[in-house]
């Protein structure tokens, strides 16, 4: 596969094209979904897919196929030449790339337990046994239950006109469920989901009790709580909070491509104070194991530990090889493509607020009434407006330095910097407890977030009483 790479990244050479780089991706997947009972959906696969892109006369083009010969890539090539031919004239911003060091590498994976020697009925064994193990803790509480499983190998051969050869696996494994109850007019959801750089030992380390159990009891616990407030308070996020906010409402505006685009409000902001300053975030792609974790991106650059924000004061992007080039700064490693069929873009992948030195129990202490939130389940920013919204699984009240009562359906917005500017406190704690998948530009991507607990002095919560 490699010669087939290697020969038209030197045939594209004889083009005089700027740069060009080709990507060979390969999967190999088992995905099983249980609800109510039943083995919903079961599914294997393989599949391959190259992408090609040329950057000639400031302008780009990229062409892919899922045929790997080199005819197939030879009109691929021929592709993306006449598509930057016919767009060179019409380029606002002609494009260019940073200089790099070639890098030359083979990244293999070792896990303990590789899922493709398990056998599709122990898969669905395990999952139906989760699934079981939830609907026997909760009664008859439950009216749907949704266990998911997933596993895949993933090879990604990057080649490249800088001289930039790369070969890397990865193996990730995720369990992920949704537990919802219902009594009366009531009815509540609870989540949660489990994915690492792992093999099938995952599901050997995952106990129900952690899993299928605490969903289903969190779902029959929402029942009775009490519906969340509005107005404006004192909130404390949990880490799996914290990372939703660093995620949504931060994260995607220190993407340099929205930034270049001017559709981030951090726009210009470097060296400025953006933030109090017990905030510092980071996008680290280099902790083992971790969902959004990688060798090299999709350019073949490093991965690398990104400090975004440091005390307060915004230190840098997230960048590509062509935003570092517009930038005038070093890639950093942070172009990453779904697949074959999509080109990099710069993408987060585990981003995070840094933990400060407080306790839970010392952040609690001076607030007289206030929300505690935990549960990430969602949230959406707009980037060009700073303005984000993100919905908590649930919430306690605080009430005199106290947690009180139990809250389900409580969410909260506000401005983005406004917000980094209101936390006055972070406790010790370092988690990361949202792994998934990130969309942008059509392209999902492997990423986590998570932090430390974090006091905001003030922000909009929104319930329904």
């Amino acid at each position: 596969m490699k010669g087939y790479l290697e020969s038209i990244r030197d045939t594209a050479k004889r083009h005089d094209v700027q740069f060009m780089d080709v990507r060979l991706f390969e999967e190999d997947s088992t995905t099983v979904t249980v609800q109510d009972r039943k083995a919903d959906k079961v599914s294997q696969g393989k599949s391959s897919s190259v992408g090609l892109r040329v950057l000639m006369d400031g302008a780009w083009g990229f062409a892919s196929t899922d045929v790997v010969d080199s005819q197939a890539l030879d009109q691929c090539l021929q592709a993306a030449l006449e598509m930057a031919k016919a767009s060179a004239v019409r380029v606002a911003h002609p494009g260019v790339v940073a200089e790099i060091q070639p890098t030359v590498d083979v990244v293999r994976i070792e896990v303990d337990k590789d899922p493709r020697s398990v056998s599709l009925a122990e898969k669905v064994k395990r999952v139906l046994d989760y699934e079981k193990a939830g609907l026997d803790c909760a009664q008859d509480k439950l009216c749907n239950t949704i266990v998911g499983y997933r596993d895949s190998w993933t090879r990604e051969t990057i080649c490249n006109t800088a001289g930039t050869l790369i070969e890397q696996e990865t193996i990730r494994t995720t369990v992920q469920t949704a537990m919802t109850a219902v009594e009366g007019p009531v009815r509540q959801m609870a989540h949660e989901r489990f994915s690492e750089q792992v093999g099938f030992e995952l599901l050997d380390r995952i106990s129900s009790k952690d899993f299928t159990e605490k969903a289903a009891k969190t779902a029959v616990s929402l029942l009775s709580a009490r519906r969340a407030p509005s107005g404006q308070f004192p909130v404390v996020l949990h880490p799996s909070i914290t990372g939703l906010l660093v995620h949504e409402a931060l994260g995607h505006n220190a993407e340099a491509d929205h930034v270049f685009n001017g559709s981030s409000i951090i726009e210009g902001k470097i060296g400025e104070q953006i933030a109090s300053e017990h905030v510092t975030i980071m996008d680290d792609a280099t902790i083992p194991r971790l969902n959004g974790s990688y060798r090299y991106d999709s350019e073949g650059i490093p991965s690398q530990k990104r400090i975004i924000i440091e005390k307060g004061v915004l230190k840098g992007y997230m960048h590509s090889l062509e935003t570092a080039a517009r930038f005038g700064v070093e890639p950093n490693g942070s172009a990453r493509a779904m697949n074959g069929h999509c080109p990099p873009i710069v993408r987060m992948s585990n981003t995070f607020i840094a933990p400060g030195e407080l306790g839970f129990e010392e952040m609690l202490r001076d607030i007289d009434e206030g929300v505690l939130m935990e549960g990430g389940h969602w949230g959406y920013v707009f980037c060009e407006r700073g303005q984000f919204t993100c919905h908590a699984g649930e919430g306690w009240m605080i009430k005199n330095g106290q947690l009180g009562e139990h809250l389900r359906d409580v969410s909260f917005s506000g401005m983005t910097l406004e917000a980094l500017m209101n936390i006055d406190a972070v406790s010790r704690d370092l988690e990361f407890l949202l792994p998934g998948m990130c969309g942008k530009s059509g392209q999902g991507m492997h990423i986590n977030a998570g932090g430390p607990y974090v006091r905001v002095k003030e922000v909009v919560v929104g319930g329904q009483e």
